[in-house]
Parts: C-alpha cells; structure tokens; sequence
C-alpha cells in the first residue's frame, strides 16, 4: 500500500470518527410536524444542560415574525393557530398551559461599571426551561430563557428519545426573558388585573410575541418603546395582565406597564408583580419579594457584582408551594456590558451555567 492510499485511508477514518461524534451531539427525539430542513437542524440543536431540567437549542430555522405581526396574534390560543398553520404541516393546535406565575427583576451597576440585570421566572409547574439563542435574518443575535411547560414539555422529555418536538419550533415565542447583541434586555411579569387590550386599529401584538419583536429589532430601550407604540398590546393571558422590565446598554431602565389600555412608563430598576405606576401601584402581588428588591438596592445605592445578584436572586425566590405563582424554574444574570448569562434552575444555586453572545456589536 502506498502512502497516498495510507492517507486517504487514515483521512476517511477521521471524518468517519467526526460524522460519528456530530451525529450523537444531534437530538434525536421524533419531530413529525416540521416543514424544513432548518426546522429539524434546530431541533438537533437541542441538547440537555442539566438532568432535563435545563436545555439549550440554536434556533436557525424561519419563525415568520413578519407574518406574525400581520396576523392579530392576540393571545396563546391564537399563537399556537398560526404555529400549527404556518410553521407545521397541520394537525390538531396544541394546547398552552398557561394559569399563573409570579416573577422578581431588577438592575445594578459592578463597581467597575458592569451593568448587570437579575431575574427570577417563578411558576409552579414541570417544565424544562431553554436558553434559546437566536440570530434571525436582518435582526439582532439574543439569548433567553424559553418555558418550555407552554407546549406541555416536561422535566426530562426534550432529550428522551420519545417525545415528538415539533412544536419546539414555538420557543422563540415562548421566551419570558432575554438580551440581544446591543445588550438590550427585557423581562415579563405578571399583574393581577384586568388584561390590556387596546383596539386603536393597529396590529394586535401580545405579551410574549412583544418580547420576541424587541430582541430581534431594538438596540435601547427608546427603541423599543417607540416600535411597541406602534401596536396595540393584547394580554397573553385573558384573566391577567403584565409588565415589562427593559434596560439597555446605556445603564437605562424602566418599567412599561399598560393601564386602562394606555400605555404608561415607570423610571425604576426593579419589579415584581404589581403595578408600580403610581394611581395602579396598591393592585397586584409580590410585595414581600418588592420590599426585599427595594431595601437592598436603597442600601446599595443599586452597586451589586455578580456575585452579590445571585444571593439577591435567592433571596427572593420561591420554593414549591401550592399556588402557581411559587416555585422559581429559572434564576439569571444577564451581563449587559459583556453580553453573557449564568443561569441557575430549580433553586439549585450551587449550580449555574454561563452562555455568551459571540457577536460584535
């Protein structure tokens, strides 16, 4: 045998070792409802954190947010119509399993200038969360964490080799929190009120399908707020309403609250469920968890590191209770200045995973 024929040999052995370890990094879970290649490179993407209960997935494929906003996607049953009618060959829609949950955010400042915001997504329920990275066409890169429990994904089933996942294709409009390349972050939390549902004649946008439109267009909060004028704000929920906790890069912060159908905008850098705009501000829940935001960040003169966010974040979250505002599934510090995330889940606060936005701004 010559040497050529020796390195061909040795070369085929590599890729063949290569296809192979590719080929068990992919997902191999059942995905019969998906229309493109995009869509099943995606779900391949998904893979298992830590035991089931977090997962990450690089979404590549086309989640047709242009059509969304044309489409008076006004609640989760009218999302989950236009996932099964356009982003699936069609079966029967999907339920969303949304009843209740609670939530804490705030944003501080390192003593070296770093802009950090916490987050706490508090929901009793058995969900996998996602990080979910996402860098659509003509828009912003972001990460953010996606619930997974909407569609009925629980603990332990995106990687058991069984549960189909077609609709994963759903979590870039399931993401209650995240930050984009321009360090642009937003947060959901919800209200006990009234839902707003503004009906001035623009495109209907709801609560998390709004999120999903700030990552992937907006660089600061002022342009967030003046794109989400441009649309009248349906409630995800039809017994409930939320609020939003943006920051950008600026070190800018703010509270946008909908009442009485008005869209109205709070200077403050923390939040939990209720409403902090002033004639609202005795409606909601959660101001044990607010009391507690308040205090420490008046005492520190809003200047906490990484470090001290995390045990603030612990400090306010929820064990497992009866009511479905307790049990936090998900803790995270998205790190504006430097456009990276720990993530910690179940409470499990010995244990956090760091992810990374790779592009430049």
């Amino acid at each position: 045998m010559n040497v050529f024929s020796k390195l061909l040999i040795t070369a085929v052995a590599i890729i063949s070792v290569l296809s192979s370890c590719n080929s068990e990094n992919k997902n191999t879970n059942p995905a019969a409802f998906i229309i493109t290649d995009e869509q099943k490179e995606s779900i391949e993407s998904i893979q298992n954190i830590n035991g089931g209960s977090l997962y990450s997935m690089n979404y590549t494929a086309d989640y047709k947010l242009d059509e969304l906003l044309s489409s008076s996607v006004k609640d989760v049953n009218t999302l989950m119509g236009f996932i099964n009618e356009h982003l699936l060959s069609g079966t029967s829609v999907k339920d969303a399993d949304v009843t209740d949950f609670g939530c804490s955010a705030f944003q501080v400042t390192d003593n070296d200038g770093t802009i950090l915001y916490g987050r706490n997504y508090d929901y009793l329920m058995n969900s996998s969360s996602v990080l979910i990275r996402t860098k659509p066409e003509g828009g912003y890169e972001s990460i953010g964490l996606a619930c997974a429990g909407w569609v009925q994904y629980g603990v332990g089933t995106l990687d058991d080799n069984t549960t189909d996942l077609s609709y994963a294709v759903a979590l870039p409009y399931l993401t209650m929190d995240g930050m984009n390349e321009k360090g642009l972050t937003i947060s959901v939390l919800k209200l006990d009120s009234l839902p707003t549902q503004q009906q001035t004649g623009k495109d209907k946008i709801m609560t998390t399908v709004a999120i999903r439109l700030v990552l992937d267009r907006c660089a600061t909060v002022q342009d967030a707020l003046d794109l989400l004028s441009q649309y009248d704000m349906w409630s995800a929920m039809d017994n409930a309403n939320f609020h939003f906790l943006l920051s950008d890069a600026t070190g800018r912060t703010v509270v946008l609250e909908y009442c009485f159908h008005d869209m109205q905008i709070v200077d403050t850098n923390y939040a939990t469920n209720f409403y902090v705009y002033p004639p609202f501000s005795d409606i909601g829940h959660g101001r044990d968890r607010y009391e507690i935001l308040r205090a420490t960040l008046t005492f520190r003169d809003n200047n906490l590191d990484i470090n001290e966010s995390k045990s603030l974040l612990e400090l306010v979250s929820q064990a497992p209770g009866v009511e479905a505002t307790s049990m936090t599934q998900w803790s995270v510090v998205y790190d504006i200045s430097n456009l990276t995330a720990s993530v910690s889940v179940l409470r499990e606060y010995d244990e956090w995973y760091n992810f990374k936005i790779e592009t430049n701004r």
